[in-house]
């Protein structure tokens, strides 16, 4: 029984080490995809947020503590930017990023 279990363990392996390589490579193909798309490609009129901003413009003018934060996708470095900025100030670009559709209320 148990040079049965050993080779059934050893043929799983196997097909799961198969499996990590192709999907892997999966994931690799669609990063690249994702990637693949270059926002000054885009007519400025249809990268337009729900303000009428663009946000190419808005992204270029924040802060770079709050575009590291959109770069990573860390919310809590951007709240860490905000709070680090006078409250106007804060305001002000977090308004813009919503006009831009770079960061959704709610």
């Amino acid at each position: 029984h148990f040079d049965g279990f050993m080779q059934g363990l050893e043929i799983f392996v196997q097909n799961l080490i198969k499996r990590a390589v192709v999907k892997r490579k999966e994931i690799d193909e669609e990063r690249a995809r994702e990637e693949g798309v270059d926002l000054d490609d885009i007519p400025t009129e249809e990268r337009l947020g729900p303000g009428g901003l663009d946000p190419v413009e808005v992204f270029d003018t924040l802060p770079a503590s709050m575009q590291d934060a959109f770069e990573s996708r860390n919310t809590d470095l951007l709240k860490k930017a905000l709070m680090e900025m006078a409250p106007e100030e804060a305001e002000l670009h977090l308004k813009r990023c919503v006009d831009s559709g770079l960061w959704n209320e709610g």
